[in-house]
Parts: C-alpha cells; structure tokens; sequence
C-alpha cells in the first residue's frame, strides 16, 4: 500500500484525528509560510495582502486534499447530475468572478475546484458509457425533478447570456458600463443556482448515506470558510456579492457532511 493509501485509510479509520491533523498542518503551514516571506522578503509588508494570499493558497490545497479522497474513495458513488453541473457551474461562475476583478487569492479555490468537478463529471460520465455504449449521453442524466431541471437550465442560459454579453462588448454595441452591471445579474444568478444544484446530491445522500462519507465534505467546508475570510478581508463587506459563494458553499458542503455522518449512525 503507498503512502497516498495509507493516509487516506487512516482519514476514514480515525476521522476526527485526521481532522485535528489537517488542523494542526494548516496552522504550521500558515505561520512558517507567513514567517519565510518576511523574513526572506522584507519588502513584503501587509499591504501586498501576503496573509491573504497564503490563506487563499491553503484553501485550495484543503480543497485538493478533499478531492483526492473522494476521487480515490472506492465506496462513494457520485452523483452524476450533481457533478455535472458542478463542473459546467463553477467554471462559469469563476470566469464571472474574474470579470468582477476577484483578486488572485479569491480565484485559486474556484479554479481549482473546477479543474476537479470537470474530472469527476467526466469519469461519472466515463462510467455511464461503460455500462451503455450505445449512449453518448446517460438517459438518467436528464433530471426528472422539475428543481434540477431548472438549475440545469439556469446555468445554460448564464452561459450563452454571459458569451452574447462579451461579443457585444467586443462589438462595440454595449457600453462597459451596461457590461459590469449584466455580469453583477449573471453572476448573482451563478450562485443562486448552486443551492438547486445541490439538490439531487442532498436528496440521494439522505435516501442511500452510504454512497457518500463526510470527511471530504467537512474538508471542503473549512476551505470555504477560509476563502469567505480571504474574501472579507479583501473587501471589508460582509454582504458583497463575492462574499455569497464561500458563505454558501460552505453551509452547504458541512450539510451534505453532516448528513452522511448522522445517517451513519456517527453522530
């Protein structure tokens, strides 16, 4: 067994260990890592938000770390919808928020959660094909719940909406200020459709628990909660409209956790 197994195993052997070591790493990476730049670089002072950037690079390694365990999970069975628009959704909504000039720190955990939603989707989908051929695209992959179908559809929309407004733009046929204003609705809209595309995930967890386990969840949930810190810090509001991704995000991820541990019998 390499290394990579044995951690993994160890993670879901002795969850809240595994937790506190996560923890404990976190911490000992951010004060060396905020140490070495002041040390090494005593240029770098506070406002270059060096702070800020270690945290947002922690978050995206946290959210590595959770892919990593889910994806070589054996037990866990994803759910395809989900993911898919998972994968289109989050692309979408982190090119929006570049557009909204997100800083560096505040895009390095949604890249790089799309990079991995698009590989889960695509062995979701390498799966489907394996058992049906015949199929290109999996027949259950069309939601028959009217909520997911709306979410699904949603993020369509955003897309070609999103594509008309940059030609326009290019075109010269819409004024920048008309384009910053469209891209603040699109974006809004990006993450309202995240609760409904939590849906299906949500409602097969509750049914069949078994097909998730909440350590990558929980994982996932304390990587939010750093980049909404990033975030504030960044922005000093509590309310701005890049604030709603990690705020949502991260309730939503600690729920699906939380439900996989209660219906476990673990908590």
């Amino acid at each position: 067994m390499n290394l990579a197994a044995k951690i993994i195993n160890y993670g879901f052997e002795f969850p809240v260990r595994f937790l506190l070591y996560i923890l404990a790493i976190f911490i000992a990476l951010y004060g060396l890592g905020t140490y070495s730049v002041y040390k090494l670089l005593p240029f770098v002072t506070t406002d270059h938000l060096s702070i800020v950037l270690l945290l947002g690079i922690i978050a995206g390694l946290l959210q590595v770390i959770g892919y990593v365990i889910y994806i070589l999970h054996e037990d866990i069975d994803p759910n395809p919808v989900t993911w898919f628009m998972f994968a289109y959704g989050t692309a979408i909504l982190t090119l929006l928020e570049w557009d909204m000039k997100a800083t560096l720190p505040e895009l390095i955990l949604p890249a790089t959660c799309s990079i991995f939603a698009i590989f889960v989707s695509w062995r979701c989908w390498k799966e489907a094909r394996r058992r049906n051929p015949s199929k290109w695209w999996p027949e259950d992959w069309w939601p028959s719940d009217k909520i997911q179908q709306m979410s699904f559809v949603s993020d369509i929309l955003i897309t070609i909406g999103y594509i008309g407004i940059w030609a326009f733009v290019a075109f010269g046929t819409m004024s920048p200020e008309i384009k910053v204003l469209a891209i603040f609705w699109f974006l809004l809209l990006s993450n309202l459709s995240t609760f409904p595309a939590f849906y299906p995930i949500i409602h097969e967890t509750y049914k069949h628990p078994e097909k998730e386990n909440f350590l990558p969840w929980f994982i996932w949930a304390i990587a939010y909660t750093l980049l909404g810190i990033v975030t504030y810090v960044t922005h000093s509001e509590i309310f701005s409209l890049l604030m709603l991704y990690p705020i949502s995000n991260a309730i939503l991820h600690a729920g699906v956790g939380c439900m996989a541990l209660r219906k476990k019998g673990d908590l």
